[in-house]
């Protein structure tokens, strides 16, 4: 069988077990793709995917609102234990956010388990992130890099005072459909659209290492 097929028969099992509730289905087949091919196939081509097709199908009306939710909860709930099960990296420290009022946070949660798996330390602060706090917390601890990331355009605008002052004290990078939308408007870096891509090149965002002093 072609490969493409074998990936349009996974999506759609896994779609399958996702709606019908089958929680030991959905973890087998995560598990087997992740054994196979390893943790960036099975978010890349598995859990995102996947994941656009249950939120297409809740908008067609195929896929009900409980049913949507659950599948949320069992492919964060995955996620979670993916992410704890790699080796915290000794790379740079970046936090990733969804600015007040932004829900979306689920791409952000499988980029930060592609992050991890890249080294860097990771810390999580998910959907509906108070951006003034986070300020006041990160001049605390400085982050190397922080990541706002939002489907909502408009959240994204609406927290573009606060981005400015993060921009000006650590390297900030936007993600998300908004910030396809609304990047070039705000201050910070537009991510790639792919996740995979944009998790390789964030470390081009940051600054030369200064040399080592040799006195």
């Amino acid at each position: 069988m072609p490969r493409s097929d074998v990936r349009a028969d996974l999506r759609a099992d896994l779609l399958a077990a996702l709606v019908a509730f089958d929680e030991d289905r959905v973890v087998e087949l995560l598990d087997g793709e992740r054994d196979r091919r390893g943790v960036t196939a099975v978010v890349r081509d598995l859990l995102l995917p996947v994941m656009r097709e249950v939120g297409l199908g809740w908008e067609r009306a195929e896929v009900s609102v409980a049913q949507e939710h659950l599948a949320t909860q069992l492919v964060r709930a995955y996620l979670g234990g993916l992410g704890s099960s790699l080796r915290v990296g000794d790379g740079p420290q970046v936090w990733l956010a969804c600015p007040p009022r932004e829900l979306h946070d689920l791409p952000l949660l499988a980029f930060g388990v592609l992050l991890r798996e890249r080294g860097w330390r990771v810390r999580f602060f998910g959907a509906s992130t108070p951006l003034h706090d986070l300020l006041r917390t990160m001049r605390l601890h400085h982050p190397e890099v922080v990541v706002v990331s939002a489907d909502s355009p408009a959240r994204l605008r609406a927290s573009s005072v606060v981005l400015d002052l993060i921009a000006g004290e650590t390297t900030l990078a936007l993600g998300g459909r908004a910030a396809e939308v609304a990047g070039a408007e705000l201050s910070g870096v537009v991510l790639p659209a792919d996740v995979v891509l944009a998790a390789d090149r964030l470390k081009e965002l940051l600054p030369p290492a200064e040399p080592a002093s040799t006195g």
